[in-house]
């Protein structure tokens, strides 16, 4: 009677299994789907726009490598270095002051929704509805209401209350563009961030405040001393979370005022789609807006992550 030698694994299957396990053809049939849609939706995308930061390409024509030129002309150059630095300052004045804002009022927000009333449940979806619009119908509502003739409504408001004699361009005043679109932001914006602490706060336990209150401390310190270390961490992930969103928000700025006017509401997406589509369509150059932004998110994110996991540990 023969008998069967079972024959060795190929020594390249031995080293995949080895590393992946016994079942690592059935794992990268199952992994493939997403690598694939990493590699083409976030991989492909980001190299590309580096390769192109180093060209000239323009909208229908040929890409050809310039080096760093893309770079020296946003940064030193005079056709755009000076709104390229004006932008950088809007842009940080934008996220800053709608993050911050957006933190306090739905901090507020949260202690209120928290409390247990009658009606509660109906201001809870009442207070969050701001966040289930869409951001077109915001925009779009919010230009009439800041509309500078007497059919705005919020002009016909102050007219009729007395409190103004004179139509306020809310959005064609430089000075008040942009601060009108960051009350915009924080309105459309708050929502999340009372949603999130309020989560937070239904996850401490009771036992932590009657502890503190046994112990003598009042509101404020148990606030201090319980609410903010309970809600610390998720505190982190939606000032990350919200900081990269604002910074990067583009639909409110383009319905409301488009950059305008006189470049006062020019944040870098903005200054993006000006000069890679809207305006110059320099690609490259609108590539090499984006890389030089990149580290400031790097930062955001490697910054908050040690806190969390600082937190965690």
């Amino acid at each position: 009677m023969s008998t069967k030698t079972l024959m060795p694994p190929a020594p390249a299957q031995h080293f995949w299994r080895r590393a992946f396990g016994r079942d690592w053809q059935l794992g990268w049939v199952l992994v493939l789907p997403v690598v694939a849609v990493l590699v083409g939706l976030i991989a492909y995308p980001f190299f590309l726009s580096i390769y192109l930061s180093f060209t000239d390409k323009m909208v229908g024509q040929p890409a050809n490598f310039i080096g760093l030129q893309n770079y020296k002309d946003i940064l030193f150059g005079a056709e755009f270095g000076t709104l390229f630095w004006k932008s950088v300052v809007t842009t940080l004045i934008y996220t800053g002051t709608a993050v911050c804002t957006k933190v306090v009022i739905g901090m507020g927000m949260a202690l209120f929704l928290h409390e247990e009333f009658k009606g509660r449940n109906l201001m809870r979806a009442l207070c969050f509805l701001p966040w289930a619009i869409p951001s077109l119908i915001v925009g779009l509502s919010w230009q009439w209401i800041y509309n500078g003739t007497p059919a705005g409504m919020l002009n016909q408001i102050l007219i009729d209350l007395g409190l103004s004699d004179t139509l306020i361009q809310w959005l064609g005043d430089p000075h008040l563009a942009l601060w009108s679109v960051i009350f915009v932001t924080v309105w459309a914006g708050c929502p999340f961030y009372g949603m999130m602490l309020l989560a937070g706060l239904q996850s401490i336990p009771r036992e932590l405040y009657e502890a503190a209150s046994i112990d003598g401390a009042n509101v404020f310190q148990r606030y201090r001393h319980v609410t903010l270390p309970g809600l610390a961490t998720i505190i982190a992930i939606t000032v990350l979370l919200s900081t990269i969103w604002t910074a990067n928000g583009f639909n409110l700025i383009y319905i409301l005022t488009g950059g305008g006017p006189a470049n006062a509401t020019m944040t870098f997406p903005m200054l993006t789609y000006q000069v890679g589509i809207a305006g110059a369509q320099r690609l490259g150059t609108a590539s090499a807006i984006t890389i030089l932004f990149l580290p400031f998110f790097l930062v955001l994110i490697i910054l908050l992550t040690r806190h969390m996991l600082r937190e965690e540990i």
